[in-house]
């Protein structure tokens, strides 16, 4: 009896020992089912990542990854790039020339009566560029400039053809000098007056459709206009000056001063009077850093009824602003006979500049 309860034990304990290892075979197998599952989902993640389209890219900044795009925008053989807006800042003033502003609330009050009699003005400060936002207010704070009082007193201004040179002794002009002229049409008094002064004169017009050459004085003429990017076929509108269809070849300034074997060199004069497209140039003249270079500064500035668009005026005043924050003091001004109407408006004016952040060494970053 006792023996057969011994082996009924026995078969108990066997049959209890096999139910633990199928209990334990079955938690193993289920173990191993999610360790799998888990390392399948990990490779299809290692796999996504290995898919983002990427020229090496650090932490994957403004990149999509292939996958996650809809079907209609995937492709295959060149990166996608999410488009960020990044806003453009100019690159920063070295030194800065402190402008007051405040004799120009005559003319934004002239200006608001003429063209927005309803406007409110307290708001605006014309010391203040984030306050003029209207095409208006830019075009009164641009007349104040060419009217505002003189802000370099030149003690020993000098005519040379019909604009000068201040040769007080911290810009005297006499040789070696390198003087550039844009815009002739035909007109060159001011360049020969700088040839006869002793300078290496270079005269450009494309509107002229006359060939580069060697004038008989020794200045040169170059068949090549001045603008804010490098082009050997820019169609010019017509006007004045430009009657039939022409193709102008076109460069920037730093362009040319690489092409004339002058990069780097200081230019005593530079003389811009390009019907309009100086502001354009104007601009990439400071983004490209060459303003450093010109000790003396001539501008004929041109706002006609139809060009540039009144749109385009606030940016046209903040180019001008920022010229003059840049060391750029005008020691003669004039005036040219103005229109103001809005449909008709029409206002220039030539500025004639001496560069008081000017340093010989060129170590100066404007």
């Amino acid at each position: 009896m006792k023996r057969e309860a011994n082996m009924a034990g026995g078969l108990f304990s066997s049959k209890r020992f096999l139910l633990l290892m199928i209990v334990f075979l079955m938690a193993g197998t289920v173990l191993f089912l999610t360790l799998s599952q888990s390392t399948v989902e990990v490779n299809k993640s290692t796999h996504l990542q290995q898919k983002v389209v990427v020229g090496e890219p650090k932490k994957n900044a403004g990149y999509l990854i292939k996958d996650q795009l809809p079907a209609d925008e995937r492709i295959t053989e060149k990166p996608i790039q999410r488009k960020i807006e990044v806003p453009v800042h100019k690159p920063a003033v070295r030194r800065k020339d402190i402008v007051d502003n405040s004799g120009a609330m005559l003319y934004l009050q002239q200006y608001r009566d003429l063209f927005d009699a309803k406007a409110d003005l307290s708001n605006v400060d014309p010391n203040k560029n984030s306050t003029i936002v209207k095409w208006w207010q830019a075009a009164a704070m641009i007349d104040w400039y060419i009217h505002s009082p003189i802000r370099y007193k030149c003690e020993n201004r000098v005519a040379v053809g019909n604009w000068h040179i201040c040769q007080d002794s911290k810009y005297t002009i006499k040789p070696p000098c390198l003087v550039y002229s844009f815009g002739i049409n035909f007109d060159f008094s001011f360049d020969d007056a700088m040839t006869k002064l002793g300078c290496e004169v270079h005269s450009f017009d494309p509107s002229m459709d006359k060939e580069t050459h060697r004038r008989e004085n020794n200045s040169t003429f170059h068949n090549l206009g001045l603008s804010n990017t490098n082009t050997d076929g820019f169609l010019p509108r017509k006007d004045g000056y430009v009657n039939k269809p022409q193709v102008w070849k076109m460069r920037t300034l730093k362009s040319v001063m690489k092409e004339l074997g002058h990069e780097e060199k200081v230019i005593d004069v530079l003389k811009i009077d390009i019907e309009g497209h100086e502001w354009a140039v104007i601009d990439n003249m400071m983004e490209t850093g060459v303003f450093k270079y010109v000790r003396q500064f001539m501008l004929e500035f041109h706002l006609f009824p139809d060009w540039p668009v009144k749109e385009d005026y606030v940016n046209l005043y903040q180019i001008y602003t920022r010229l003059r924050e840049m060391g750029f003091s005008e020691y003669a001004v004039g005036p040219h006979p103005k229109t103001l109407k809005e449909d008709k408006f029409n206002n220039q004016g030539d500025s004639e500049y001496v560069n008081i952040f000017f340093e010989q060494n060129n170590n100066l970053e404007l």
